[in-house]
């Protein structure tokens, strides 16, 4: 799914393929369904629509069965996966159908670890090598704060993610990433606590809530009329039992 210009991450990543910035590979598809379908008389539908009209050299689908055989057999195929969660552990089962040789998996991948468990292992039946990217863990602001701790004693960092959601978009954004915050936005600062803090799931000491920060809402979707309780920010001091302490803030 390639979703809305300016805000789906799927455009974020064509664009980047498309102005360049990868200058090894060339976007020849984009899947978008919703767009393409039910969904193409929306205000957003007519919005993608000004995106694939702007884009002559790329083949745009309703469905990955759709997407032709590669004109040069064998040669690499990457698929770059950034539909809704749910609908992950399909599509990486489809496009590896299609011919993909390669699959980068926008976060957080699945649902659930199971899921995730089951993609990893069909993946590697089938030989084809899959990526997450967490871009935080390897942007320069995230290592000078990591080095400015560890050079400084007593030093504690808090990491802070902010969208830019208007209080009335809110309901859209909380049934698209029904997953819920901390396993779609904030789940970027849980790598971080992974990869560099040493957390798992059985070392974790403590979690302090900050309540302030923190707020819950309950907002109808405007597509599926259904509710769906989430964060609109949620901030919290985790401490291991290592006794390395760190700071979350996300807010829609």
């Amino acid at each position: 799914g390639c979703g809305v210009p300016k805000r789906g991450m799927g455009w974020y990543h064509a664009t980047n393929l498309l102005t360049g910035c990868c200058p090894s590979a060339v976007l020849t598809d984009i899947v978008e369904p919703y767009f393409l379908g039910a969904g193409k008389d929306t205000p957003p539908g007519k919005t993608f629509a000004d995106f694939v009209a702007a884009n002559p050299s790329v083949r745009f689908h309703a469905s990955v069965d759709d997407i032709p055989a590669p004109a040069t057999p064998g040669a690499a195929r990457l698929a770059l996966i950034s539909g809704r969660t749910a609908d992950n552990p399909r599509l990486l089962k489809e496009v590896i159908a299609a011919g993909a040789t390669h699959v980068f998996l926008e976060k957080p991948g699945a649902p659930t670890v199971a899921e995730l468990e089951s993609m990893r292992d069909f993946a590697a039946e089938k030989g084809v090598p899959v990526m997450m990217g967490y871009n935080k863990n390897v942007t320069a602001y995230v290592t000078e704060a990591l080095d400015f701790e560890r050079a400084t004693p007593g030093a504690e960092t808090t990491f802070i993610h902010n969208n830019a959601y208007k209080e009335e978009e809110l309901a859209e954004c909380f049934e698209r990433n029904a997953e819920g915050m901390l396993k779609n936005m904030a789940v970027h600062e849980l790598a971080l606590l992974a990869s560099f803090y040493g957390v798992r799931g059985d070392n974790i000491a403590s979690v302090v809530p900050d309540k302030e920060y923190s707020r819950v809402m309950t907002l109808t979707g405007p597509s599926s009329a259904k509710d769906f309780t989430d964060f609109a920010s949620i901030g919290f001091t985790l401490t291991t039992t290592e006794g390395k302490t760190v700071t979350v803030k996300a807010n829609r």
